[in-house]
């Protein structure tokens, strides 16, 4: 028998959910069975990846606009550093074999995935991103090309980070000579690193674990080869998924190229997200500081299609107290305008134009439902 572990009135909600956030569905909707155990609609706990999967499916094209205007968002951010002190790093990179990001997430599967909290699509944390990237700058300083410790530091007792540039761009302890003395001074990094998310939306993938020895690590029993496997399904990435990497770095030091040589050994070599040692995570490079394919401006002006140009000239026509024409005006472009970005962005044209005749107009509800 299957349990919701939510209020009933929420009940009807999450069975009929298949537009919306997946994220949010995923992680405050799912049935348990009475064992209190990830199921599906019918109650069985048999860990229902599946089940997930293709509710997956149904609801992830419903962030095919935001996700356009959280790329714009993040290339016009990067955009906004003086181009004469700063400079922006964009990498983008296909997925050469399946992603497993929030493998640790709390979650009734115990095996989850991390999703935008907003959007509910698969991405990677820029405290994930930073952290590969400092991994694979600080392996490029101390070991060479067979991964053995450079000729420099052989004779070190320790590998000393605090003594490179490493704190430089991620931040930290730094050991400085002062007065024939060494002192420690605390740096803030000098690189930004942004979350990481697909171009497009992704698409998911059922992988399987296969632990051997379940009582080993259940019951401390010892290892034996007479126990039965234990197949566990989790969901993944699919491979040849892109996705967009961006940073920006200030113009000292050589700082920029330093990011992008680890940035490139990090995805390549070292993996991103859980289980890189068996080769999950991995990426191929596309293109590195290709020109920005979704800002808008460093202004952040609007982008104007032909058809939201022929309503824009015909708004500015008006009076911003004339409600009636451009009440008239909405119910056209609205009809005629296509993508739901448009929509937006018409929208924010109403309300600059009306000021504020636009509060307390009909227009404001006619278009309140795109400033959500």
């Amino acid at each position: 028998m299957v349990f919701y572990p939510f209020p009933e009135k929420l009940r009807a909600e999450s069975l009929n959910m298949s537009k919306g956030n997946f994220g949010l569905w995923y992680n405050k909707f799912i049935p348990l069975s009475n064992a209190y155990k990830p199921a599906d609609e019918s109650g069985k706990d048999t860990m229902p990846v599946e089940y997930y999967f293709t509710r997956y499916g149904q609801m992830k094209n419903h962030a095919v606009d935001m996700l356009k205007r959280k790329h714009k968002d993040m290339d016009d951010y990067c955009a906004s550093f003086p181009s004469d002190k700063y400079e922006e790093i964009v990498i983008y990179a296909i997925l050469t074999t399946p992603l497993i990001t929030g493998i640790g997430e709390s979650h009734p599967h115990e095996v989850s995935m991390v999703f935008d909290h907003n959007m509910g699509i698969p991405y990677i944390p820029a405290s994930g991103v930073k952290g590969i990237v400092r991994l694979a700058h600080t392996l490029s300083i101390f070991l060479d090309e067979n991964g053995k410790v450079k000729e420099p530091y052989k004779d070190q007792e320790y590998l000393d980070e605090t003594k490179e540039d490493i704190p430089d761009i991620f931040g930290g302890e730094k050991n400085i000579a002062d007065q024939e003395k060494e002192k420690k001074i605390i740096l803030r990094g000098r690189v930004v690193f942004l979350d990481s998310y697909p171009a497009k939306i992704p698409d998911l993938h059922i992988d399987i674990m296969n632990p051997h020895y379940a009582p080993y690590y259940s019951e401390s029993k010892p290892p034996a080869d007479h126990y039965n496997p234990t197949p566990i399904k989790f969901l993944t990435v699919a491979k040849d998924s892109t996705f967009v990497f961006r940073a920006v770095a200030e113009k000292k030091e050589n700082l920029p190229e330093k990011v992008r040589s680890a940035f490139i050994k990090a995805l390549t070599e070292e993996g991103v997200g859980a289980k890189t040692a068996v080769g999950y995570g991995r990426f191929e490079i596309t293109s590195i500081d290709e020109k920005r394919q979704y800002a808008t401006s460093t202004k952040r002006e609007r982008t104007i299609t032909s058809q939201l140009e022929k309503w824009y000239e015909r708004l500015k026509q008006t009076k911003p107290n004339d409600a009636g024409r451009i009440g008239a005006i909405i119910n056209s472009a609205l009809g005629e305008l296509e993508s739901e970005e448009e929509k937006r962005e018409f929208a924010e044209a109403i309300k600059e134009h009306m000021g504020k005749n636009f509060k307390k107009s009909k227009a404001k509800k006619k278009l309140e439902y795109l400033f959500n």
